[in-house]
């Protein structure tokens, strides 16, 4: 393991409130933190968790058995004091065991029982860790942001990512797994359809997901406001509201939880969301 400073994230059930972007500043510091993490081909599977409160999160896949971690570090404060408790109590906690590598935020709104994020003006400061990181190509990915996106491009591996205020954006990756935030669209774009069950899910933003052509899934969709489009042909399920074509695409017109079959059926595949469209795009290689 090379070093230069790195960070690992947790899981974090955070109140949206702290981010406060009227909050006038007298004090802001910005470092560079980098690192770089050695993991093995062939022994246990690689997998990076990404647990931040303020920044965004960017992860690529590449060629090669590195993960490498560049973190933009910048913080607000209201005075020196302010300042010099940001420094002391607000760490990145960047490790590794075996081909795991943990990125996590540290501070004192961590809890025994998860994130109290008390907001601006009780801490006086705000900390904003922003990263990009290249991981192998098949690593597992465990991404969490309160304040900001996540973007993740040309990844294989299964993936458990989450957001709160925020978008989410995947584009060229395979594997499976959970992409869910609250206010925030989900865009997904697949360069091989998943193989074992998937969510994608929002509250307050639309969901978009392009699979390559021929997809094979049982899809399930919840909805209260905002139309359900797909470019596949789909079969009739228990629980589906019949529809009509339109355009060259199928079209659910009512109800809040439908189902349906594409192609010969396979995983099951659920799309969430309360205030806005779920689109289904077909995509060739």
């Amino acid at each position: 393991m090379r070093s230069s400073l790195i960070l690992m994230m947790a899981a974090l059930p955070l109140a949206a409130g702290g981010w406060d972007d009227d909050h006038h500043w007298k004090l802001d510091e910005k470092e560079t933190i980098r690192r770089t993490f050695d993991t093995a081909a062939g022994s246990a599977a690689r997998k990076l968790l990404v647990d931040n409160i303020h920044g965004f999160i960017h992860v690529t896949g590449a060629a090669g058995s590195q993960v490498q971690v560049s973190i933009e570090k910048h913080i607000y404060a209201d005075s020196s004091e302010a300042m010099a408790e940001a420094k002391r109590d607000v760490k990145m906690d960047m490790s590794q065991q075996g081909n795991f590598v943990r990125l996590y935020e540290d501070g004192p709104f961590r809890t025994a029982n998860g994130t109290n994020y008390r907001g601006e003006s009780y801490y006086g400061y705000r900390v904003v860790f922003d990263f990009e990181v290249q991981v192998p190509f098949d690593t597992a990915l465990d991404l969490k942001a309160l304040n900001n996106g996540i973007v993740v491009k040309k990844t294989t591996g299964d993936y458990d990512i989450h957001g709160l205020n925020g978008g989410i954006e995947m584009e060229d990756v395979a594997g499976s797994g959970l992409v869910s935030t609250l206010n925030g669209k989900v865009k997904v774009a697949f360069s091989k359809n998943p193989a074992k069950a998937s969510q994608f899910k929002t509250l307050n933003g639309s969901v978009d997901v392009w699979f390559q052509n021929g997809l094979n899934a049982d899809l399930k969709f919840k909805k209260l406001n905002g139309g359900i489009y797909t470019d596949f042909e789909v079969s009739a399920l228990p629980q589906t509201v019949a529809g009509d074509s339109s355009g060259g695409k199928f079209v659910y017109r009512s109800d809040r939880k439908m189902a349906g079959r594409a192609g010969k059926g396979g995983p099951e595949l659920t799309f969430d969301t309360l205030n806005g469209s779920i689109r289904l795009h077909s995509k060739t290689i």
